[in-house]
C-alpha cells in the first residue's frame, strides 16, 4: 500500500513537472538566475520555435535542447512571439482560432475565433497588437494582445498572406496572390498602401530583417526553380539566392547573418548565409519525427525596443497621420501630436488617446474608441439623434414619413428618420446616405466605412477614382484605348453614338430590314444583329468588313440577342416559336435550351462569369426569369406588377439586373437573384424598349419619342435626352473593354500582337520574343541589335537544367512604390529595375535583357551562340534564361546526354509534373491563359500545349492527378480502392469458373454412374441358371438379356439393356405348355431388329409375381434364361436364394 502511494505521488509530480515544462516554463531559455525561482531570467541565448506535429517546440541554433513549449496547438499553424512578455501566439489555420500562451502561465488563451482563412500572423511588441491576414476575404485585421478592439485595417486585397510588421518604422508588409503576385506595404494604420514589387514567380513565405530593413521571401518558378530573394523596404536593391526548396509547409526566419527555413520533405531545419547563400546546413542533428512548419528565431535583437534606437527625445518620421507638427531632430525638439493623440512617456511617437476611458466623450449610452477619435453607440432599439451623442428609442413613423424604413425618432423639430448603421440622415430628414444605404454613400463601386458617420469610396481594377472622391471612371492607367461608345439598333440600321449623344455614325444599313436585337463580341470585335423581316442573324466587324449570315434557318421573330464572350456562345429569343436557342458564334451546334413554359420571350442577357442567362417574357403571364447557360435551374426574378417587360441589362460591377416595362413606362432593378427589387423610373421615359449600363449611367431607348435617354443608374436622377432623330431605337450595348469583363482578347488573332499577347482587363498588351523589339506602333516586332548582349553561364552546366542569365531570374519589377517615388515617373520596363545613381534615377535592364531600360528585350543566346550547352544537347531560349535540353534519342544523367536504349521519345508517367518538365523537346509549351488560372488546383502551375491543344499541371509536392486534385493520401486510397475492385472482380470470375467446373463434373459423374449401373449385372433374385454351350454362341453374336415380367396374369418379355440385334433365343417354350412367352419373345425380338442401343425405363416397373421360371426346350440347342431384377425403389437382398 505504501509503495503504491509513493508511486502515485511520483507519477503526479512527474506529470505536473512535464506540464510545467510544456506550458509553464519560467524563462524563454528555461534557465533561472542563481538568486532563485522568483528572480528574473538570465540573458537569453537565441533559439528557434517552430510547429512540430500538434505542438510548438524550441531548439537551440546548434540543434540541441529540443523541447516542447506548448502542446495541442493543431497540425497547421502560424506562429509569432512577444519576447518581453514571454508569450507565444499562434493561429490554427484549420479552425481559424488565434491563441496565446505565456511561459509563466499554465493555460492557453483564445483571442479570436471567427476566421477560417487566416494566412499570416504577426505580433507588434511595441504597440501591443496582433495582425493577421485573411486570404479568402482579402482583409488585414488587428486586435490588442488580450483579444479586444478587433478591427479591419485593409479591405479588398488580393489573397493576402504572410504578414510581417516593423513597429519601430510603423510598417506592415504582406504577400499578395492572384494573377500577378506582389509584395505590398502600408503603415500600421492601414493607410498609404502601395505595391513594392511585382513578381511573376509563386510566393510562399515572407520574413523581415528589422536591423537591415530588408524583406526576405521564397519564390518558385514555372519550371521548378526556387530561390530566396530579398529587397529593401522600398522594393529596391534586389538580391537572389538559389536554393532547392519545397513549397509545402515552408517557414522562414532571419537572424543576424543567417536565414533559417523548414524543409518538410526531409524533416529538418536548414541554415543558409543571407549574403552568399551556398550549401545549406542542417540545424537539427536527428531527423524530426514530424515535419516542421512555421518557424521564428527568438532573441531580443529580433524584437528591438524603440527606446534603444532613440537616445534623445525626437520625432518619429514614420508615425503617419499621428504627427502633426514636429521640430527638428537635431535640435532635440519635441513632437506635437494632432487631436486625439498624445506623446508617449519617452516623447518619441504619438499614442492614441482613449476618449471613451476618460468619461468626457459626451455619449449618453455607449462609446467606441478609434485611432484619433471616437464615436457614440446605442443598444438595439435605440438610435442617435442628429447631435450624434444622444440615444433615443426608435418609434413607428406617423404621417407622411412613409419613406423611413428603419423607424423614426422624435426631436424638437418633429419626426426624423432612423438610418441603418453605417449611414447618416440627409438634410431632407427622410433619406439616408452611407455604405449601408441604397445610394452606397454616393460611391460608384466600393464603399468602406471608417466610422458610423464617415466612409471612403474606392474603385475596382481598371477604374480610377474621380477627383470628387466618389465616381469611378473607366479611363485609368491600365487602359489606353478609346473611350466607350454606344451601338444602337435603329430598325433600318445600326448606329455608333458617343455616350453623350454626339458623333452619330452608321455601321450597318438595312432599308428593308427590321433590326431590333444586337450585341457584340469583344474578343473578335464583331457586331451581331438580328433582322425579323429577313429572319437572319448576321455579323460584321466593327473595324469594317463584309457582312456574314450566321443563322438563317428556322428563324421567325428573333427579338433578343446575347453573346457569351467567355464561353463563345450565342443566345437568342424567338417570340413566334416561343423558344430560346443557342449556338456557337458561327451558328454551329444549334440547340433549343428553353421552350417549356415560354410564351413570347423578348429581351435576353448573359452573365458569363456567374454562368447565368436572363430573359423577359411578354406573354399572358409576363415574367423576368433566369437559368443556367444550359437552360437548367430556372428561377423567377420578377413576376408581379409587370405588363410588357422588354429590355434587359446587367451591371457587372455590382451584379445587378435592370429591366424596363414598355407598356407601363417603368424601369426597375434588382439583384441577380431577384432580391432588393426597386423602381428606378416611372412614367418618365415614354415606352422604353432596351437598356445599357456602364460606369454610373444607364441608357434607355425610348420608342415613343424616338430618342435615347440617360439617367444615373442608382438614384434615377439626372435624366437627360442625349440623342434624337432616330427611326425606332431598339437594342443598346456599350462597347468598352471593361463593359464585358473577363474577355481574353488574345484568343483571336493573338489580340493583334505580332508575337506575345497578354490580356489585361479586356485590353491586349503586346510584347516581342527575344532578339526582337516592339515597334513604335505596336504592330510589329523588329530585329534587335543584340551584339552587345552576352550571357554568362557556368562551365559545370549540366543538360536539362535551367541556366540563369546572371544571378537574378526574370521577374516583373514595375515599380508602384508611391507617387512621390522618382522611379515611378520613369515607367521602367517590366524586365528592368530602377536604380539611383548619384540621386538620379535610371532604368537598367535586368541580366539577360538588353535595351535602354524603357524597353528591354530578351537576349537569345541560342541564336547568338553564346550558350554553353554541351554535345548532344540543343539550346532552348526562354525569357530571361535558356535551357540545355537533350536531343531526341538522348537522356541526361545529370552531367551529359547519353543515347537512349529504346527509340521512344515520349515519356509516359503517372504524374502530370513529369509530362510538363520532361517533354520539352520543342518550343510548344506555353503558359495557360487567364481563363484557365484556376485549372490546376492546390497551387499547381498550368501549362498549355498548342500542338496537342491540351493542358497539363505541374503539381506542388504532396499533390497529383490530372488537375492536382488528389493529395498523395487520396491518390493512394483511390489506387487501393481500384485494386480492391479489380481483386473482387477476379475473385468473382474465379468463383463462377469454379462453380461451372463443379457443375460439369457433377453432371459427368451422374451420367457415368447411371451408365455403369445399367451395364453392371444386378443381383439376381429367383433366377434359374442354365449353361449355354460353347457351340451355341458365335463370335459375332452379342448376348442380350431379357426380363420376363408379369403384368397382371400375362407375362411379357422385354429387353433389359443391350443392343437389339438377333434374338438370343429364337425359339423358347415353357414347360407349362403356354406359348405366351415364346410368342411374345419372338415378337419383341423381331420388333427390336434394326434399332440402336436404347435404355428402357421398364426396369422400374412394379413386379407383382415373385418368380418366373423357364426350362430349356429339348428340341432347341439354345437355352433361354429369364430373370426378374429387383426394382430401383427396393433394396436388393443378396442372401435371397435362387429358386
Amino acid at each position: 500500500m505504501l509503495a503504491a502511494t509513493i508511486t502515485a505521488a511520483l507519477i503526479y509530480f512527474m506529470v505536473q513537472s512535464s506540464g510545467a515544462l510544456a506550458l509553464g516554463t519560467a524563462c524563454w531559455d528555461e534557465r533561472l538566475s542563481r538568486a532563485g525561482r522568483n528572480s528574473s531570467c538570465v540573458a537569453s541565448q537565441p533559439f528557434l520555435i517552430f510547429g512540430h506535429g500538434k505542438a510548438i517546440h524550441r531548439l537551440d541554433l546548434d540543434g540541441k535542447n529540443q523541447r516542447r513549449l506548448v502542446a495541442g496547438v493543431g497540425s497547421s499553424i502560424l506562429l509569432d512571439f512577444h519576447f518581453r512578455e514571454e508569450g507565444v501566439y499562434w493561429a490554427d489555420k484549420h479552425t481559424g482560432v488565434i491563441y496565446k500562451a505565456t511561459l509563466r502561465g499554465a493555460h492557453k488563451q483564445k483571442l479570436y475565433s471567427s476566421d477560417r482563412h487566416i494566412s499570416g500572423l504577426a505580433v507588434d511588441w511595441i504597440w501591443n497588437s496582433v495582425y493577421w491576414t485573411s486570404q479568402e476575404k482579402g482583409k488585414i485585421k488587428r486586435m490588442d494582445l488580450n483579444g479586444k478592439n478587433e478591427r479591419t485595417l485593409l479591405r479588398h486585397l488580393t489573397q493576402p498572406s504572410s504578414v510581417v510588421v516593423d513597429p519601430i518604422n510603423r510598417f506592415l508588409f504582406w504577400l499578395s496572390g492572384g494573377m500577378t503576385r506582389s509584395i505590398q506595404r502600408s503603415d500600421a494604420t492601414g493607410q498609404m498602401k502601395t505595391t513594392l514589387i511585382k513578381i511573376a514567380e509563386q510566393l510562399k513565405a515572407l520574413s523581415i530583417d528589422r536591423e537591415a530593413k530588408r524583406l526576405f521571401w521564397v519564390q518558385f518558378g514555372l519550371q521548378g526553380e526556387s530561390a530566396i530573394a530579398s529587397c529593401d523596404y522600398n522594393g529596391n536593391a534586389l538580391h537572389f539566392i538559389d536554393q532547392p526548396l519545397q513549397s509545402q509547409s515552408l517557414g522562414i526566419s532571419v537572424f543576424l547573418e543567417h536565414i533559417y527555413y523548414t524543409d518538410a520533405a526531409s524533416r529538418v531545419i536548414k541554415q543558409v548565409n543571407k549574403y552568399t547563400g551556398g550549401e545549406p546546413l542542417d540545424v537539427n542533428i536527428k531527423r524530426m519525427a514530424k515535419p516542421p512548419t512555421d518557424i521564428k528565431v527568438v532573441h531580443p535583437l529580433n524584437q528591438p525596443q524603440a527606446d534603444s534606437l532613440s537616445p534623445f527625445p525626437g520625432c518619429d518620421k514614420q508615425s503617419g497621420n499621428c504627427v502633426n507638427v514636429c521640430s527638428n531632430v537635431a535640435e532635440q525638439g519635441v513632437c506635437q501630436c494632432s487631436e486625439g493623440f498624445a506623446l508617449n512617456k519617452q516623447g518619441t511617437y504619438c499614442e492614441d488617446v482613449n476618449e471613451c476611458a476618460h468619461w468626457n466623450h459626451g455619449c449618453s449610452l455607449g462609446c467606441e474608441n478609434i485611432p484619433g477619435s471616437y464615436f457614440c453607440t446605442c443598444p438595439k432599439g435605440y438610435a442617435l439623434l442628429p447631435d450624434r451623442k444622444t440615444c433615443q428609442e426608435i418609434i413607428p413613423c406617423e404621417g407622411n414619413m412613409t419613406e423611413c424604413g428603419q423607424g423614426c425618432l422624435t426631436t424638437d423639430e418633429g419626426y426624423v428618420c432612423v438610418c441603418p448603421e453605417g449611414s447618416i440622415l440627409q438634410e431632407d430628414g427622410q433619406s439616408c446616405t452611407g455604405c449601408s444605404s441604397a445610394d452606397t454613400g454616393g460611391c460608384s463601386q466600393l464603399c468602406t466605412p471608417v466610422t458610423p458617420s464617415r466612409w471612403q469610396c474606392g474603385c475596382l481594377s481598371g477604374y480610377q477614382l474621380h477627383q470628387d472622391g466618389k465616381r469611378c471612371i473607366a479611363t485609368g492607367e491600365s487602359y489606353q484605348g478609346p473611350p466607350p461608345y454606344l451601338l444602337v439598333a435603329n430598325l433600318v440600321d445600326v448606329r455608333r453614338i458617343n455616350p453623350d449623344g454626339t458623333e452619330d455614325q452608321t455601321l450597318v444599313e438595312e432599308p428593308r430590314g427590321t433590326i431590333i436585337a444586337l450585341d457584340y463580341d469583344p474578343v473578335q470585335n464583331n457586331v451581331y444583329f438580328a433582322s425579323t423581316s429577313r429572319k437572319t442573324i448576321e455579323r460584321i466587324d466593327l473595324n469594317g468588313g463584309s457582312r456574314d449570315i450566321v443563322v438563317s434557318e428556322d428563324l421567325n421573330s428573333p427579338e433578343g440577342l446575347a453573346i457569351d464572350w467567355v464561353h463563345r456562345r450565342m443566345y437568342w429569343t424567338d417570340k413566334s416559336q416561343s423558344a430560346i436557342d443557342c449556338s456557337t458564334l458561327v451558328g454551329l451546334n444549334r440547340e433549343t435550351i428553353v421552350s417549356k413554359g415560354l410564351e413570347k420571350p423578348r429581351g435576353i442577357a448573359v452573365h458569363p462569369l456567374a454562368k447565368k442567362l436572363f430573359w423577359t417574357d411578354i406573354g399572358a403571364q409576363p415574367v423576368v426569369e433566369s437559368a443556367s447557360l444550359e437552360g437548367k435551374a430556372r428561377s423567377v426574378i420578377a413576376s408581379t406588377n409587370l405588363v410588357s417587360p422588354s429590355g434587359l441589362a446587367i451591371d457587372f460591377t455590382e451584379d445587378r439586373l435592370f429591366w424596363c416595362d414598355q407598356q407601363r413606362g417603368l424601369v426597375e432593378t434588382a439583384a441577380l437573384d431577384g432580391s432588393d427589387r426597386r423602381i428606378l423610373l416611372e412614367n418618365q421615359v415614354g415606352r422604353p424598349f432596351d437598356l445599357a449600363v456602364f460606369e454610373d449611367s444607364l441608357w434607355i431607348s425610348d420608342r415613343e419619342h424616338q430618342q435615347l435617354r440617360s439617367v444615373h443608374k442608382r438614384t434615377g436622377n439626372k435624366l437627360q435626352h442625349i440623342h434624337g432623330n432616330m427611326v425606332q431605337p431598339a437594342s443598346i450595348v456599350v462597347v468598352h473593354p471593361l463593359a464585358k469583363p473577363g474577355a481574353d482578347v488574345c484568343l483571336h488573332l493573338n489580340g493583334g500582337c505580332p508575337q506575345v499577347c497578354e490580356s489585361k482587363l479586356g485590353f491586349a498588351h503586346c510584347s516581342c520574343l527575344s532578339q526582337y523589339i516592339l515597334s513604335a506602333d505596336g504592330k510589329s516586332c523588329l530585329p534587335a541589335d543584340a551584339t552587345n548582349g552576352t550571357a554568362e553561364s557556368g562551365d559545370n552546366e549540366s543538360p536539362d537544367l535551367t541556366t540563369l542569365k546572371g544571378t537574378e531570374p526574370a521577374l516583373f519589377t514595375d515599380k508602384m512604390v508611391s507617387d512621390q517615388n522618382e522611379c515611378y515617373s520613369l515607367r521602367c520596363d517590366v524586365n528592368a529595375q530602377c536604380l539611383l545613381h548619384s540621386g538620379s534615377p535610371t532604368c537598367s535592364c535586368l541580366e539577360g535583357f538588353i535595351g535602354d531600360g524603357q524597353l528591354c528585350v530578351d537576349i537569345d543566346e541560342c541564336q547568338l551562340g553564346t550558350h554553353n550547352c554541351k554535345k548532344n544537347t540543343e539550346c532552348q531560349n526562354t525569357l530571361g534564361k535558356y535551357l540545355c535540353k537533350c536531343q531526341a534519342g538522348y537522356q541526361s544523367n545529370g552531367q551529359t546526354c547519353q543515347e537512349l536504349e529504346t527509340t521512344s521519345t515520349w515519356v509516359t508517367t503517372g504524374s502530370p509534373a513529369d509530362v510538363t518538365t520532361r517533354h520539352h523537346n520543342s518550343n510548344s509549351v506555353e503558359s495557360c491563359p487567364s481563363t484557365h488560372e484556376s485549372y490546376c488546383l492546390y497551387e499547381g502551375v498550368c501549362f498549355y500545349f498548342p500542338e496537342m491543344e491540351s493542358y497539363a499541371c505541374n503539381c506542388v509536392s504532396g499533390y497529383m492527378g490530372e488537375r492536382c486534385q488528389f493529395s498523395d493520401l487520396e491518390w493512394w486510397e483511390l489506387q487501393q480502392a481500384e485494386e480492391e475492385k479489380r481483386r473482387n472482380v477476379v475473385i468473382a470470375a474465379c468463383m463462377v469458373v469454379l462453380i461451372s467446373l463443379l457443375s460439369i463434373a457433377a453432371c459427368v459423374t451422374y451420367c457415368y454412374g447411371t451408365r455403369k449401373f445399367f451395364h453392371k449385372q444386378p443381383s439376381v433374385d429367383n433366377v434359374s441358371e442354365t449353361s449355354v454351350t460353347d457351340e451355341s454362341m458365335s463370335e459375332n453374336t452379342t448376348t442380350s438379356f431379357y426380363m420376363l415380367v408379369e403384368n397382371g396374369v400375362e407375362e411379357k418379355v422385354i429387353p433389359a439393356m443391350g443392343c437389339p440385334r438377333r434374338a438370343v433365343c429364337p425359339s423358347c417354350s415353357s414347360e407349362t405348355g403356354d406359348n405366351h412367352v415364346s410368342e411374345d419373345s419372338e415378337t419383341l425380338s423381331q420388333h427390336n431388329r434394326g434399332y440402336e442401343c436404347s435404355m428402357v425405363s421398364a426396369v422400374a416397373m412394379e413386379i407383382t409375381r415373385p418368380t418366373v421360371q423357364s426350362s430349356p426346350s429339348s428340341s432347341s440347342p439354345y437355352s433361354c434364361t429369364t430373370f426378374k431384377p429387383t426394382p430401383l425403389s427396393q433394396t436388393t437382398n443378396p442372401e435371397s436364394p435362387a429358386s
